[in-house]
């Protein structure tokens, strides 16, 4: 059993093996405790620890946490530092009440900075990062009215979570954006976000104080802009196109990229680009067609058109590799963890989850779930404690 605990099969590469991590508990410990120091029995780090492994084996709701935390042996629960009992001479794991009071008072953004860094400190290749947000339905804010909406970085190729903060109910995405890659190495990285992040203070931040690069896309909402490139001699440019077949569709998408004007209105512009799309649904044989205009600030000798094209492609990644595992596999939206900090709280587990088992060489998300779901120490294993 201790050899399993240190190297087990991975469930879609049986011939490959889960390579040690760094221990989390590492960077949970900097996460504060929100409890007064009287009447605590159980270490804020043993509680977080607790239900990020539990969610590592699908659990999707506080009972279930508990459920799982319940029936660990006793060497597990010393291996995450539970409490032990003096008397009876046993470790204890803290129940489905103490992990909902707990978790729905954790300091998210303390959470979210500490499984970021944990995180970006295992994966080599953060080169682009996506900025998107999701809605957490069925959920409330603090006002009591809206859901909880998240604003979350996520690399493009990798596929893990880097940053992730929760948008105040009174304001947009937009505000959550600037301090979101404060906690990252952001120097040579290329950010890609969607129009609503368009804006000219997030490309100068990038840029001048981060060293990091961007990739938008511009709509109506920066119409000055918009009309600027919509201008432009798009004609003659030489373009690039690609074509995919699949889902009941065929797509083919042309980018043309050409270098940006003078004076162009937006920082630090370099080059700006079109892409059209074309799709023709195979059943229907509808056709449909989208142009997007967009600005970057990489030079031509750093991105040409292919890449450009490569970057707003990638983007959507998020989409695919985040968003809908979550709503898919945990069925996030539909989850009964709906007030307080739990929701955020939980999908940053989530996160973490997803991200552990991606940096482990998983592509099935579902089907690695199931195996680390059969074995206790796997979860512990994916976030570096080896009992």
């Amino acid at each position: 059993m201790d050899q399993l605990a240190h190297s087990w099969a991975l469930p879609d590469n049986p011939a490959k093996t889960v390579r040690k991590v760094a221990d989390l508990r590492e960077r949970l410990v900097l996460v504060p405790d929100p409890r007064c120091r009287r009447g605590r029995r159980h270490a804020i780090t043993t509680i977080l620890l607790i239900a990020a492994a539990a969610v590592l084996t699908g659990a999707r709701s506080f009972t279930a946490i508990g459920e799982w935390a319940a029936d660990l042996p006793q060497h597990l629960l010393a291996a995450l530092g539970a409490r032990r009992d003096r008397q009876r001479g046993v470790y204890c794991a803290p129940g489905e009440a103490t992990l909902r009071r707990v978790l729905g008072l954790v300091d998210g953004d303390a959470l979210d900075c500490a499984i970021g860094a944990w995180l970006a400190s295992q994966d080599n290749s953060v080169r682009t990062i996506a900025v998107d947000g999701k809605t957490l339905r069925g959920t409330c804010d603090d006002t009591g009215q809206g859901g909880v909406h998240l604003l979350a970085a996520m690399t493009h190729d990798s596929g893990i979570v880097v940053a992730q903060r929760e948008v105040d109910g009174k304001t947009n995405e937009i505000t959550c954006f600037q301090p979101l890659p404060s906690a990252l190495d952001m120097a040579g990285v290329v950010v890609t976000a969607d129009a609503l992040h368009t804006q000219r203070e997030h490309a100068r931040r990038l840029v001048a104080e981060l060293g990091a690069d961007y990739v938008l896309t511009v709509k109506e909402n920066q119409p000055t802009l918009f009309t600027q490139l919509d201008a432009l001699p798009w004609a003659g440019i030489p373009m690039h196109t690609t074509e995919n077949k699949g889902h009941g569709r065929i797509e083919r998408r042309t980018i043309r990229v050409q270098p940006a004007p003078g004076d162009i209105a937006f920082p630090y512009a370099a080059q700006v680009f079109l892409i059209e799309r074309y799709v023709t649904d195979t059943r229907s044989g509808k056709h449909s067609a989208v142009a997007v205009l967009g600005v970057t600030s990489l030079a031509a000798t750093t991105a040409n058109t292919e890449d450009i094209a490569l970057h707003v492609r990638k983007h959507w990644r998020i989409e695919n590799k985040l968003h809908y595992v979550r709503d898919v596999t945990y069925n996030e939206d539909a989850s009964r963890v709906r007030t307080g900090n739990a929701p955020r709280v939980m999908a940053s587990l989530r996160n973490l989850a997803v991200s552990a088992l991606r940096l482990a060489g998983n592509t099935n998300i579902a089907a690695a779930l199931r195996a680390t779901a059969r074995e206790a120490t796997r979860p512990l294993t994916l976030l570096g404690i080896y009992p």
